[in-house]
Formats: C-alpha cells, sequence, structure tokens
C-alpha cells in the first residue's frame, strides 16, 4: 500500500511540474527547433550580433532586413496585445488553483497516512472502511483539481501558439536573393534610407553540414537620415503677363521655405491654344488669354499668372530709297509697248518735245530751200 500511495503522489507530481507555460514570443517566432541560433536582444542603429550555440563549428551564416508595412505591424501589436490579456486571465486563473491543489494535496496526504496507518494497526473494518472512504475521496478531489489545473495551463499554451501562429502569419518573410553573409556574426541594416522609427523583420539563415536553419526577430529600428524639409507655400515673380504672339517669358517660382527637400515643380496652361509654359518659359501662341498655373509635388500647393497675348499689326511695306525709283522709271521708259487706244504714263514729255524738234527742224529745212531759191542778197 505504500508503494502505491508514493507512486500515486510521484505521478501527480509529475503531472503538474512537467506542463510548462510557455510565452507569446511576438517580437521572434521560432524556426529553429534546436535553438542553434540566438537573435540579439536589440538592434542599435541597425547594428547586433547574432550568437550560434557551441556545438556548431563550421556554418555559413546569412542575414537579411525586411521593412514591415506600419497597418501589418499595428495588426501584429494588436495580435500580441490581446493575446496577452487573454493569457493573463488564463494565467490567473491557474494562480488561484494552486493554494487549492496544495489544500487538497495535505488532505489527501493526511487521509492516506491514516488509511496506512489503520491498516498497520489492524483497526476494526468497519473503522479501516472509513478510513479507506476518506482516503479516496481525498485522492479523487485531489485529482480533479490537478486535472483543472492541467487543463488551465494547456489552454494557456494553445493560447500561446494560436497568438504566435497568427504573428507568424503576419510577418513578412524573406526574400531567398537578399542574403547578405556575415563572416563576424554581425548583422547590419541600413538606417540612413528613412528617419524615425520603422519597424523590421531580420531574418537568419544557419546553414550547417548537417542542414539550414531559420530563425527571426521583429525589431524597431530608428533612422538617422536628416528630417525632410516640407514645402510651405510658392510664389510666382508676375501674377499678370502681357506678351505679344511670337514671343515668350520665363516665369520664375519662389518655393518656401527656401531649404526644402522637394522642390519639384509641375507647370500647366489651361489654354494652349493662347499660350504653352515649359519649365516656367511661357510662349505666346496667338492672340487672347490663358492661366498659367505652378504646382508643388510636395504639398500640392500653386500659384497663378494671368497671360494676355497680344496680336501684333501688320502695316504695308514702304519705300524710301530714291534710287529705287529712279531705277523704276527708268525700266518704263524703255518699255516702248503701249496699249492700244492709250498714251504712255512716263515719258509724255520726252516725246513732245521729240515731236517739236522734228517739226521744227523740217520748217527749217523748207525755210533754207525757199531762201536759197530766192537767194536773197
Amino acid at each position: 500500500m505504500r508503494r502505491t500511495k508514493a507512486l500515486l503522489t510521484l505521478f501527480l507530481f509529475l503531472i503538474i511540474s512537467v506542463i510548462p507555460f510557455g510565452n507569446v514570443k511576438g517580437h521572434s517566432v521560432e524556426l529553429d527547433p534546436e535553438s542553434l541560433i540566438s537573435m540579439p536582444m536589440m538592434i542599435y542603429g541597425g547594428s547586433g550580433t547574432i550568437t550560434i550555440a557551441n556545438s556548431v563549428s563550421n556554418y555559413t551564416l546569412y542575414f537579411q532586413g525586411v521593412q514591415i508595412p506600419s497597418t501589418v505591424y499595428s495588426e501584429i501589436e494588436k495580435t500580441q496585445s490581446d493575446g496577452e490579456k487573454d493569457l493573463d486571465i488564463l494565467k490567473k486563473a491557474c494562480t488561484a488553483l494552486e493554494p487549492e491543489i496544495d489544500n487538497l494535496k495535505t488532505n489527501f496526504d493526511t487521509a492516506s497516512t491514516a488509511y496506512q496507518t489503520g491498516i498497520t494497526n489492524n483497526v476494526s473494518e468497519t473503522e479501516l472502511e472509513a478510513l479507506k472512504t476518506a482516503y479516496e475521496t481525498a485522492k479523487s478531489n485531489y485529482q480533479a483539481k490537478v486535472t483543472e489545473y492541467n487543463n488551465k495551463v494547456t489552454e494557456y499554451n494553445n493560447k500561446v501558439n494560436e497568438v504566435n501562429g497568427k504573428i507568424k502569419e503576419l510577418t513578412p518573410t524573406y526574400v531567398e536573393s537578399n542574403w547578405t553573409q556575415t563572416t563576424d556574426n554581425k548583422i547590419s541594416i541600413d538606417v540612413t534610407q528613412f528617419s524615425g522609427e520603422h519597424p523590421y523583420v531580420v531574418w537568419v539563415k544557419l546553414v550547417t553540414s548537417s542542414g539550414t536553419y531559420y530563425d527571426e526577430g521583429i525589431y524597431k529600428m530608428v533612422g538617422s537620415k536628416p528630417t525632410d524639409v516640407s514645402v510651405k507655400s510658392v510664389t510666382l515673380d508676375k501674377t499678370t503677363l502681357s506678351i505679344n504672339e511670337g514671343s515668350s517669358y520665363t516665369l520664375t517660382a519662389t518655393i518656401n521655405p527656401s531649404d526644402a527637400t522637394n522642390k519639384s515643380l509641375i507647370w500647366t496652361s489651361d489654354n494652349e491654344k493662347v499660350a504653352t509654359v515649359s519649365n516656367g518659359k511661357v510662349s505666346a501662341v496667338s492672340e487672347g488669354t490663358a492661366t498659367i498655373t505652378v504646382t508643388t509635388v510636395d504639398g500640392n500647393y500653386s500659384a497663378t499668372c494671368k497671360v494676355t497675348v497680344n496680336k501684333v499689326a501688320q502695316t504695308p511695306e514702304k519705300t524710301d530709297n530714291k534710287e529705287d525709283e529712279t531705277k523704276s522709271d527708268n525700266n518704263k521708259s524703255d518699255d516702248t509697248t503701249v496699249p492700244t487706244g492709250e498714251l504712255p504714263k512716263t515719258g509724255v514729255t520726252t516725246y513732245i518735245a521729240i515731236f517739236i524738234i522734228i517739226s521744227l527742224s523740217i520748217i527749217g529745212i523748207i525755210s533754207y530751200k525757199k531762201i536759197k531759191y530766192y537767194n536773197f542778197k
């Protein structure tokens, strides 16, 4: 009987002691079954050190960092937070059962001792039956409470696995082509590419002669990139502009503050048939009005300039060159072709003079002959 009691007590003790409480590993989902990899407790400035078990002598170690989107990280945090609340309730329930188990174990031990003593002392059958009933009742109560406790522990550990499983599903996985080898077990994430806190999952791959092992940990990295200076406003050197067709003018945009990080601008015209714009240069196309707008890429701030395009008046060309006029007149005098019924409009005086000279010459000849004939002396 004593041997039976001792074995039963030991068995019940083992039931309680071999079922441990798990932990929510919201920042380190276990993937290394042999626990060969130990992730760094913290990563400062993007740097940390990985510890490999002493049992591993020859190995190659790789790492990579994968940024976690803020929405995903928020869901991871919520999953962990909700899980911890549920686990806290279960743990408190287990803690409340521990004193009851202790009391029931004491009652069980007392009843077991009394029953064993009754057997040893050859008490009456009636008295021994009463001792046996008390012993069995104490044992049953003790076993029931231990079972209740162990069920709570199992529920606790199941919740741990559930929470870790959800976090594992949310955690971004590694990219096979992005591994970086480390020869000194140190990892380094470039934190100069961003500013502020950003969540990262750091993946580790351990390659040994016996196999390949993976592990990962979630960390918040603090970036060291200079803080961006945001655009506050933009202005133009002119709000109205009047130019002629075919001409151009380059508008000057001023961004405030002057040390803004992103100074990119977008130029547009609401009437490209009147005026177009490229990098601030306004080109007048045709008569009319158009509004030129400049908009900042950062902040979407804008400024406008109303452009009026004037039509250029066309006047007939005037010739002031007297030499050209003379040449024109000479050309006309040389033209002897005169339309029928029309007198030439140029050289009239010359023709009259020639006519008079010829007439006078004829009259002169006739007079000469008459004079000679009469031979006045």
